[in-house]
């Protein structure tokens, strides 16, 4: 198959964009090699891999590959929308409302403004969210800072026992009674945190987290068929810098909670989480998290990344925070303009409809899976 690329040049560099399902064998491993050897980039989101499932599931996927004298020194994954975002040049994150990290990936010392890495790209237009406050190494930067959580464990300390009873005795001694009584009640524990047979518990998964998200008053994510698609395929991934990964936790025959996440070597990502509404008064989540940190060392994870979001039921399972960004990069010229004052009126109009659901909540679940993202 001819090769669909494009080069570009801007600011010293040269680039092609070529579809992400064209990256040649040596650009994947330039590109893991970028995140292996940055620790700020070992994300399963920022992985060739994670980037070649959102090709497959969602299409008009591409690549940046950004050359200096001739060699690889960075990659920007994106994708379109749509076919007219396509037309216009204005792109988004890789995987949209799905990826948890964006920015660019790249060896240490490349540094770029963005209005260039716009050039690189072909694109009139990026928007984006998630983009963390190291990719400023590189010169980008975004706006509106979200807080991020961490949970860094440290090698050969327990971080139930020696680290979280110590500062927060009542939270550990209140999830630690709320499991007894769950075992007394419905029987022992069975925690898998990592289901060889995924498909039928990642169905439950995915239904179970579509009720929540409408229960919630929020939009479905999973009756878009690609977002679904892109799960799926990486439920099935087994490369060593994005793993797919399901838990499960059941007391007895009941069944108390499940996460889904993506693993990068230590790290875990933590996606996808739901619970039994039913048993919502033994705090399953919460049993859910003990028993992934109980079990993180043995399998290999020393960080469990939260996400974006500032909650307390996140910060007290965590030690550690960064900052997320959103924002937009854009070039002058009519196409951006276009699409600017295009999304500027969707905004809007979403701001409306959220402040009628508000009003009217019986509405608000069917408008607002009308008008999506």
């Amino acid at each position: 198959m001819r090769s669909r690329s494009k080069h570009f040049h801007a600011a010293g560099f040269d680039s092609r964009v070529i579809p992400a399902l064209e990256l040649s064998n040596d650009q994947i491993t330039a590109w893991e090699e970028c995140c292996r050897t940055n620790a700020h980039l070992n994300s399963p989101f920022f992985s060739p891999h994670y980037t070649k499932a959102a090709a497959v599931a969602h299409g008009r996927v591409y690549v940046c590959v950004i050359l200096h004298q001739g060699q690889v020194t960075g990659f920007l994954p994106f994708q379109f929308r749509n076919a007219l975002h396509q037309r216009l040049g204005c792109a988004e994150r890789v995987g949209g409302e799905m990826t948890d990290y964006f920015g660019l990936i790249a060896k240490p010392g490349l540094r770029i403004a963005a209005c260039d890495l716009l050039r690189l790209a072909g694109l009139e237009h990026l928007y984006f969210t998630h983009l963390d406050q190291t990719q400023s190494i590189y010169g980008l930067k975004g706006e509106q800072p979200e807080t991020g959580l961490l949970l860094k464990l440290e090698p050969g300390i327990d971080y139930w026992t020696q680290e979280l009873r110590p500062a927060n005795r009542k939270l550990a001694s209140e999830t630690e009674r709320l499991e007894r009584l769950v075992q007394r009640e419905h029987g022992p524990l069975r925690f898998c945190l990592a289901e060889s047979a995924w498909a039928q518990p990642l169905k439950d998964l995915i239904r179970s987290k579509g009720e929540q998200y409408v229960h919630s008053g929020r939009e479905n994510m999973f009756v878009v068929p690609w977002r679904r698609r892109l799960v799926e395929i990486l439920a099935e991934m087994r490369e060593s810098s994005c793993t797919g990964m399901l838990s499960t936790l059941f007391a007895g025959d009941t069944w108390l909670a499940s996460h889904f996440g993506l693993r990068s070597g230590g790290v875990l990502h933590y996606w996808f989480p739901v619970y039994n509404p039913d048993m919502r008064r033994y705090a399953p989540g919460r049993l859910l998290m003990k028993n992934i940190i109980q079990n993180a060392h043995a399998a290999g994870i020393n960080l469990v990344d939260r996400g974006a979001g500032d909650t307390l039921a996140k910060r007290q399972l965590t030690n550690q925070e960064h900052l997320l960004y959103r924002g937009a990069w854009y070039r002058p010229g009519i196409r951006s303009t276009v699409f600017r004052l295009r999304m500027s009126l969707k905004w809007r109009l979403d701001r409306r409809l959220a402040a009628w659901a508000k009003s009217d909540p019986l509405a608000s679940s069917s408008a607002l899976k009308e008008t999506g993202h």
